[in-house]
């Protein structure tokens, strides 16, 4: 046994040392192919500085109300382009049913307009989330969910960021760690179902590299132009009853001139798990693990720890790709409501900009330059499957409308407004979606 773990965890190095060197590969002849079109007239010339500096901060509290997460007030404070560089700070003091803080520092430079550094750091220890009954789209509806009582959500960040050609050839290397622990599992009304003798702890590392290259006429506004990404996110067994499989993204965005001012944009994203070493699937063994020891008559209790044994079968075998639902693709649903091994998304947006003027505003706890002020109207369709060949055979739609305000800061004041078959979400961010 201990001889075919030996040659399964060879097996697994060398396929991902295999897709790397692709990756590689792929890597030296697009930036060949990049290097020469880049005189090419057909390649739009960049609109104004892609490394703004102007300074600008919000400083605010602002009311949560999530599915999963409950309700409360964070206290945002965001300050971009500190002493004249390019480097932007954010705090986060949450406050309600979650607690904790969110710090983050981007776009802090290391050699003045190529290389850059962002670091992030969470540390929750109170919150309530959802954890979705099923994978998948097929036979699945909005309260076929429990509730996790999580006493602990910590996540380390780092990230190199290399660009050259004013931004238009980009790499970037991203190593997170992360620990969880959960302490009990309520239903979708949050009663209690069960409190875990020992809370179910699990720690989490990965690493992604990539690269993307942007032929539009502004990397941060863009209103026409062709842009692709591709990134490697490689997740190492931490023990031996987890999988090991990396994941490749893929991600296609083209911006069309409509009008003067307008632009439409198309966006293709897909995400695909690959395992290389299946994880420890005996029913027996997971439920041990969990521990969460359901009375012999207690059937919700019985259903519920089921549902979160399927769920680590499916991901042993199959490993998880990126999620939908959330900030970004198929908006609205909550953030992870659909995942498994395989996800796709296709949307499409019209960015109406009926006002352009550079207009500096300083409300004492809001100060930036505003540039642009967009209506946007989106449609999305997106698919999740346990199997590449099942991909576009259950989907699931969303559509909206919303406000932003574009920066000089380089910042892009989002609110969204999302309707789906499952009611609607109503999103406020920081940048554009699908970036």
């Amino acid at each position: 046994m201990a001889k075919k773990s030996f040659l399964a965890e060879v097996n697994g190095f060398y396929t991902r040392v295999y897709h790397a060197c692709v990756l590689h590969a792929l890597t030296v002849l697009l930036i060949f192919n990049t290097l020469t079109v880049c005189a090419n007239e057909h390649i739009p010339d960049r609109r104004k500085d892609q490394f703004p500096k102007t300074p600008a901060h919000l400083v605010v509290p602002l009311p949560y109300s999530y599915p999963g997460i409950g309700q409360g007030i964070f206290v945002l404070g965001n300050f971009s382009n500190l002493h004249d560089t390019t480097t932007d700070f954010l705090a986060t003091a949450v406050t309600g049913d979650a607690g904790g803080y969110v710090l983050q520092l981007d776009e802090a430079p290391i050699i003045d307009e190529h290389l850059f550094v962002k670091l992030y750091y969470q540390d929750i220890d109170r919150a309530v989330v959802n954890q979705y009954d099923k994978r998948g789209m097929n036979d699945t509806s909005k309260n076929d969910y429990t509730l996790l009582d999580v006493s602990l959500a910590q996540e380390k960040t780092a990230t190199l960021d290399l660009t050259f050609f004013e931004r238009r050839l980009n790499f970037f290397l991203k190593h997170t760690e992360s620990e969880f622990e959960v302490q009990a599992i309520r239903d979708n009304n949050g009663n209690l179902i069960m409190a875990l003798d020992e809370p179910y702890k699990a720690q989490e590392s990965n690493q992604i590299y990539g690269f993307s290259v942007d032929l539009t006429d502004d990397y941060l506004d863009p209103k026409k132009g062709f842009r692709f990404m591709l990134s490697y996110q490689d997740w190492p067994a931490e023990r031996d009853q987890d999988p090991s499989y990396y994941v490749l993204d893929y991600n296609v965005l083209l911006y069309i001139p409509a009008f003067e001012t307008d632009t439409l944009v198309f966006n293709y994203y897909q995400s695909d798990a690959h395992v290389t070493k299946k994880g420890n699937t005996n029913t027996a063994d997971i439920r041990q693990e969990l521990n969460i020891n359901c009375a012999p008559t207690d059937t919700e209790c019985l259903q519920s720890e089921q549902e979160l044994i399927d769920d680590f079968i499916n991901h042993r075998t199959n490993g998880t790709a990126a999620s939908l639902g959330g900030n970004n693709r198929l908006r609205s649903y909550p953030q992870g409501r659909f995942k498994g091994g395989h996800s796709g998304f296709f949307g499409t947006e019209y960015r109406w900009n009926f006002k352009q003027e550079v207009a500096p505003f300083n409300y004492l706890f809001w100060k930036d330059v505003r540039t642009e002020l967009q209506l946007a109207f989106f449609a999305e369709v997106g698919s999740v499957s346990e199997t590449a060949g099942e991909l576009w055979h259950d989907n699931r739609y969303s559509y909206g409308t919303g406000l932003r305000l574009v920066a000089a800061s380089g910042a892009v004041y989002r609110g969204d407004i999302a309707y789906g078959e499952e009611g609607h979400e109503i999103i406020v961010y920081f940048y554009y979606p699908w970036e």
